[in-house]
């Protein structure tokens, strides 16, 4: 399945690892949604819609830590339609 990223997304992805770097924290994911970081965790642990369910998906866990890549993100951000 080949995926593909229109220009929005790749100048999304450039300015979101421009600022958090190319691997985003929780926190960090949190500060770009407008979330809080407790409300994010909760609403990753419990997703409800489509967009959440691809953030779930795309998190990878390095040692204790899930990080989220910046260009994942702003494909989901981006994206009309998320299946």
């Amino acid at each position: 399945m080949q995926v593909t990223i229109s220009p929005a997304q790749v100048d999304l992805a450039s300015q979101l690892t421009e600022l958090f770097g190319p691997l985003l924290t929780q926190t960090q994911l949190a500060e770009l949604l407008g979330r809080s970081p407790g409300g994010l965790r909760y609403s990753l642990c419990c997703p409800s819609d489509a967009r959440t369910r691809a953030l779930k998906a795309s998190g990878r866990k390095i040692g204790r830590r899930v990080y989220y890549p910046a260009i994942e993100v702003a494909s989901i951000i981006s994206s009309s339609d998320v299946q």
